[in-house]
């Protein structure tokens, strides 16, 4: 890809923990839970030869992942790395990571600072609204032109998909 944009929204929200265990919630006693939700648009744009075009629009199901902090960690200055390796692990882009990572956690050692030991009855929700958009630009675009162009002649390529191909070739010169 000879280029691509990544962008990203965050909503950082308290949600009230009613959901635990008595044993859970003991066991979270001096911990912030974290709970970061991800939603990835992936588009994928040829823009070529003053043409542009969507060829692929994937939406991705919501993944959700929970972190569990103890209050210690976070109010030790840790806690942005500690939101920003939950993410690496989740293999999100570096750039959502770098906006990220330093907004969710700086609201939670807000919220620890504001709630204290009772920060466990809360958990922490942030949602990251990934939108990343690749673009196909000439050099690519006619780098695929003459793989789809050998492979016919090889006769490895459905017809169908030449004669779309065809098709697009003769709208754009006319």
């Amino acid at each position: 890809m000879a280029s691509s944009k990544v962008c990203c929204s965050l909503k950082i929200y308290e949600a009230k923990v009613n959901y635990l265990s008595p044993a859970a919630a003991i066991a979270l006693t001096g911990s912030a839970v974290i709970q970061i939700r991800i939603n990835l648009r992936y588009h994928l744009f040829v823009k070529a030869y003053g043409i542009e075009f969507l060829v692929d629009e994937i939406i991705t199901p919501e993944f959700v992942t929970r972190v569990v902090v103890p209050l210690d960690f976070l109010l030790s200055g840790l806690s942005t790395m500690i939101v920003s390796d939950a993410l690496v692990n989740l293999k999100v882009d570096a750039r959502v990571i770098d906006y990220s990572s330093p907004r969710i956690a700086n609201f939670v050692v807000d919220m620890a600072k504001l709630r204290g030991i009772a920060i466990s009855d809360f958990i922490t929700v942030a949602e990251v609204l990934t939108n990343k958009i690749d673009y196909i630009r000439e050099e690519e675009f006619d780098r695929i032109s003459r793989t789809l162009n050998l492979e016919y002649v090889h006769g490895s390529i459905d017809n169908s998909l030449l004669a779309m191909q065809n098709v697009k070739s003769e709208d754009q010169s006319s």
